[in-house]
């Protein structure tokens, strides 16, 4: 799915793959769905260098927000075995 995109010049996002945001509204929890949805499935996002994106603001947060998911969708499958890893030490401890 893809959650991040360039469209007509506007930085969009979507939480759902069909409904999409302009970037100046996007909210911590949107980040945060975002996020798990990284590490569940992965997703996909536009080059921020293969399009223009016309509204400054858009293009800071754009820039920002594609540079932090590409590295955590990168290190997507370090990140949830280091978790679990950490997750199975507690719940053995305490089992």
């Amino acid at each position: 799915m893809k959650c991040l995109k360039i469209d007509n010049g506007k930085g969009v996002f979507s939480l759902d793959g069909e409904f999409w945001k302009v970037l100046d509204e996007v909210s911590k929890e949107d980040i945060l769905a975002i996020v798990n949805k990284c590490l569940e499935d992965g997703f996909e996002m536009d080059d921020p260098s293969e399009a223009t994106v016309h509204n400054k603001a858009h293009e800071i947060i754009y820039k920002n927000l594609y540079a932090k998911f590409a590295e955590l969708n990168n290190q997507r499958d370090r990140f949830k075995d280091e978790s679990e890893n950490l997750f199975k030490e507690s719940l053995a401890k305490y089992s």
